[in-house]
């Protein structure tokens, strides 16, 4: 080969590195925004989550409804979360759903699938009785569906928040809320 192309081929991969590799930092920048947005929206150390840490790690959500029952099994997180106070507002819970989706999603790294529910218990009888279903998956899963969730302004959630969050409201709900929430 001779010299001179060898000259101009190094030439010109120094000059594409040096065209290329500030493209590459403002590409890498776009993740780190997205990775500093999980961060602000949960703070919380990323866990794995086993059945050794279920119960202590959920235990540290500051959630104001309980939880009343969990379970944990491949990738995916089983929560009924109890309303025990009769004044509990469609807002609350809403906040408390998104207080579990970005624990689920941002909080742990095997998360796949949160199965949420919402349940009330006749104090008489203590029969459990369900109020709203939720199937939240993690690759559907956006910020901006997080953040619609936690503000809301209203009790009606928006179409595109029941269709990602999959929610399924039973009548014992739209009689306990009066026809706040309708499919």
């Amino acid at each position: 080969m001779k010299p001179w192309i060898v000259f101009g081929g190094s030439i010109l991969i120094t000059i594409a590195a040096a065209v290329l590799l500030p493209s590459l930092q403002v590409l890498d920048s776009g993740t780190a925004a997205v990775r500093e947005a999980q961060a602000t929206i949960s703070p919380q150390q990323r866990v794995l989550l086993s059945d050794d840490n279920l119960v202590d790690t959920l235990n540290e959500l500051p959630l104001t409804t309980p939880i009343a029952s969990a379970s944990w099994e491949h990738s995916v997180l089983t929560l009924d979360v109890k309303l025990s106070k009769e004044e509990t507002a469609p807002l609350e819970i809403y906040q408390n759903m998104a207080e579990l989706a970005a624990f689920s999603f941002y909080g742990t790294t095997n998360v796949r699938q949160l199965l949420l529910r919402v349940v009330t218990q006749d104090e008489w009888s203590g029969e459990r009785h369900l109020l709203l279903a939720s199937d939240i998956r993690r690759n559907e899963w956006t910020n901006e569906a997080l953040e619609q969730l936690r503000s809301r302004e209203g009790a009606e959630l928006p179409e595109d928040l029941k269709s990602r969050f999959r929610i399924t409201v039973t009548p014992m709900w739209q009689n306990r809320f009066n026809g706040v929430y309708t499919d």
